[in-house]
């Protein structure tokens, strides 16, 4: 009997061991477990953390010998690593999406240049794409990158001056702007020119410059300018018709050039000669004479002015006709442009000038104006006054226009509420926020002369 109550006490001890030892190998089991799935949740955190923090940019994206050159910036705090690059052609559609292995790290701060040059792929400039990069931490950036042949762009030809003396250059600046539906950029187009006799001539004395765009983002414009010998006899005329090479089918605009007598020359709305020198304005398109314009107090008004060969400028003026003089000053100045069409930084200003005298009024001033350049022709009055005035349609069509599309109803500037004081006054700098465009209104006539 005390044999067997003892291998009972020695059974329940090691029946009572097995039951320890599981219990507890179950609750390390379910510790380590629970310290996985903790840190598991931790470095999940960490990872979506990590994820928000990583931050890139596409810089440029061209298309080199039938390659794509993407720029990528890495603009966070975080290295990443660029792992894949999906295409898909939407000019077509039978192409289909690829996916490309790119597996290259871009340090914080630092830029990756030429992603898609060694890759298989053969990007066409007359065909579309649609284009994904993704990271190691699953972040994307997607982009367009369009051909001029999937739709038709906003296409501008302004001509300086369009009506020339025979033997007298013109320029002509062509103006392609992005605006395609989908908002994607346009990549590596080149400028057309076709060039119609209609009893003139025209020499090619340089251009175009540039001979080709490699990128052009949604909502931007890009300036080609050629310079053209004129030659003929009074009334003779040369057609010129810009387009982009391999565009959308009729996607072009024409301008013509007419020879004029030489006597005559001044009377040309974009430029006139006096005393040697040559002045130049916001026309471009009509030779009619100038006309009168009454131009609201407190007002400054601005007007495009595009210069296609830079040039020095030493005077601006504007002109008090007879007969309309009236108590007050003005002031005219000249301003740079903003990539959106709207005037910026104050080049230069003229001092405030009486009114109440007829004639032109003169400052002297100092700018050198850039090639190929859209600049801002400004004037404030103090008080109401009449002033001397371009027709509308004179004014280069950039703003486009109110009411019905035709060269009468032009949008010829920008204005906005600007109180001209007694004294100490200065046209304000930058050009104010907020100006409302100034519609079918004969602009002020403000002049600048080259040196």
């Amino acid at each position: 009997m005390k044999s067997r109550r003892g291998l009972s006490t020695l059974v329940g001890i090691v029946f009572f061991m097995i039951v320890f030892v599981g219990v507890a190998t179950y609750v390390t089991y379910s510790m380590n477990q629970l310290d996985k799935f903790g840190q598991t949740i931790i470095e999940k955190g960490q990872e979506d953390r990590n994820r928000d923090r990583e931050q890139f940019e596409i810089t440029t994206v061209k298309r080199d010998s039938n390659k794509f050159n993407i720029t990528i910036q890495n603009t966070g705090e975080l290295p990443l690593s660029i792992t894949r690059l999906w295409i898909e052609n939407k000019t077509d559609p039978s192409w289909g999406t690829q996916k490309f292995d790119i597996n290259k790290d871009v340090a914080p701060g630092q830029t990756l240049t030429r992603v898609g040059q060694d890759l298989q792929l053969v990007a066409l400039d007359t065909q579309g794409y649609d284009i994904r990069l993704t990271t190691s931490r699953g972040n994307a950036k997607e982009f367009l990158v369009n051909s001029v042949s999937q739709e038709p762009i906003y296409l501008q030809l302004f001509v300086l001056p369009d009506n020339v003396p025979s033997g007298f250059n013109t320029t002509l600046l062509f103006a392609v702007t992005n605006n395609m539906s989908n908002t994607g950029a346009l990549t590596n187009f080149v400028p057309k020119l076709v060039v119609t006799p209609q009893g003139a001539s025209a020499t090619l004395m340089s251009g175009p410059e540039p001979t080709i765009y490699p990128l052009l983002k949604n909502g931007d414009t890009a300036y080609f300018q050629w310079i053209y010998k004129i030659s003929g006899t009074t009334g003779q005329v040369v057609k010129f018709e810009a387009s982009v090479d391999n565009g959308y089918l009729a996607n072009s605009v024409s301008r013509n050039v007419a020879v004029i007598a030489s006597s005559s020359a001044k009377d040309a709305s974009s430029y006139h000669r006096a005393g040697g020198t040559v002045w130049y304005n916001s026309g471009t398109y009509s030779s009619s004479a100038p006309v009168t314009q009454t131009i609201s107090a407190n007002t400054t008004q601005a007007f495009p002015f595009i210069v296609g060969t830079g040039f020095t400028i030493d005077r601006i003026e504007f002109e008090v006709p007879p007969g309309s003089s009236a108590t007050g000053q003005c002031m005219v100045a000249i301003y740079d442009s903003d990539t959106n069409l709207y005037p910026n930084n104050r080049l230069a200003q003229g001092i405030d000038q009486s009114t109440s005298s007829v004639g032109v009024k003169t400052d002297a001033i100092s700018v050198t104006l850039a090639d190929n350049t859209l600049y801002w022709l400004a004037i404030n009055c103090k008080t109401g006054v009449t002033l001397r005035a371009l027709p509308v349609t004179a004014i280069p069509n950039i703003l486009g226009n109110t009411g019905a599309a035709s060269a009468s109803s032009n949008n010829v500037g920008w204005t906005v509420t600007g109180t001209h004081g007694l004294s100490g006054f200065n046209m304000p700098n930058p050009y104010p926020v907020g100006a409302t465009l100034i519609a079918n209104t004969p602009p002020t006539l403000i002049n600048v002369r080259a040196q």
